[in-house]
């Protein structure tokens, strides 16, 4: 009867742990779709959708983001690119694979590029919020908690923050 007892007591332990370990997994993932709620600019002027529509999608190692702004004057500014990424709890890495631009604003126009740019940043992870930087630049600082995502410039010029849809 004792040793049937510390089997189950084995067991019923094992069982705890692979739930535990399975959530902590759980919890390390960022994929999914994300949509901009709002862009706050560092003298505090908040821009929201319609000025502003971003969607970005980390989902299964890919990642596809779309940004789209007009001004004042009806000039449109946009951003597109489609990549990979791999996110580990040391590592992020991401390779940009095409990135089209089109932007009226700074007088650029349309850009279509199709050279790869790929790098890694460490993660920190600290009571469930995810931190990294963006390669390849890592101008762009990235805090993942829960269903939000915030993206701030390391120059402090904004801070967008996101949503998760799924």
């Amino acid at each position: 009867m004792n040793n049937l007892f510390k089997r189950s007591v084995l067991v019923l332990s094992l069982m705890a742990f692979c739930q535990t370990y399975s959530i902590a997994q759980e919890t390390l993932s960022i994929d999914g779709t994300y949509v901009l709620e709002s862009r706050v600019l560092a003298d505090g002027t908040v821009i929201k959708p319609p000025e502003l529509i971003d969607l970005y999608n980390l989902q299964a190692g890919y990642i596809n983001f779309n940004l789209a702004n007009k001004d004042k004057s009806g000039k449109v500014q946009s951003v597109s690119y489609i990549g990979k990424y791999k996110f580990s709890q040391s590592e992020y890495y991401q390779e940009i694979l095409y990135v089209s631009v089109n932007d009226e604003i700074g007088g650029v126009g349309i850009n279509y590029d199709f050279m790869k740019k790929s790098g890694s940043s460490i993660v920190k992870i600290n009571n469930g919020k995810i931190e990294f930087a963006f390669p390849p630049q890592n101008k762009i600082l990235a805090e993942f908690e829960g269903k939000t995502f915030k993206a701030k410039t390391a120059n402090g010029a904004y801070v967008d923050n996101w949503k998760k849809l799924d």
